[in-house]
């Protein structure tokens, strides 16, 4: 994926999301607000960044193909003499065909795509850094968190349709260190699809 169509993605992704957001706090807004303009407040690196999944169509059929094919190997092993019998085994196979399509992975990562939570977690950082910073600053060790649950490219429909959205979930978590452990105070949570949808090649483009 080329540089321009990350920005997109990443830009489109963090702007449609601010309609799918929602917050939990243990603190209220006011007193969290006083809290982040009267500490010092790091944002936590990021060791292993999000990497982007692919969830394809082509996915989906290879999953349903060895799905099926194993659970009628699994029936064929089963003698029925009778049509009750019979019936009984067809449930079997149609009940271990659809636990089995959902172990198989429906997604799987590809090398390009990785971004949107180190964007986030710079632009976070570059507010911190540009901030004025207190005078007389509390003893609140606060620190943000950014996770990323969610990158993924996914069929929008499997007949109708040949194009993928972008799917995701991000989250940012405000942490406070009490007792050597970290405690979260208040977490942002958005979890959408980009306005942007085309086929997979085109996002490969």
């Amino acid at each position: 994926m080329q540089k321009s169509a990350l920005a997109l993605v990443i830009s489109a992704s963090l702007a449609v999301g601010i309609s799918a957001c929602s917050t939990t706090s243990v603190t209220p807004k006011s007193t969290l607000s006083d809290a982040i303009l009267n500490s010092y407040v790091a944002v936590a690196p990021i060791t292993k960044p999000a990497e982007l999944s692919e969830r394809t169509k082509a996915q989906a059929m290879g999953n349903f193909v060895v799905a099926s094919v194993i659970s009628s190997a699994v029936g064929s092993g089963a003698g029925a003499v009778n049509a009750q019998q019979m019936q009984a085994n067809m449930q079997i196979m149609q009940s271990f065909s659809q636990n089995l399509q959902q172990a198989l992975p429906d997604s799987y990562v590809v090398s390009a795509g990785k971004g949107a939570d180190l964007a986030l977690a710079k632009k976070l950082s570059d507010y911190l850094t540009i901030k004025a910073q207190p005078s007389t600053p509390n003893n609140r060790e606060l620190s943000i968190a950014v996770n990323t649950p969610l990158w993924e490219l996914g069929y929008v429909s499997f007949l109708t349709s040949q194009d993928y959205a972008l799917n995701y979930h991000l989250q940012v978590n405000v942490l406070e260190k009490k007792e050597g452990k970290l405690h979260a105070i208040k977490t942002f949570s958005c979890a959408n699809s980009a306005n942007n949808k085309m086929p997979l090649e085109k996002w490969k483009a």
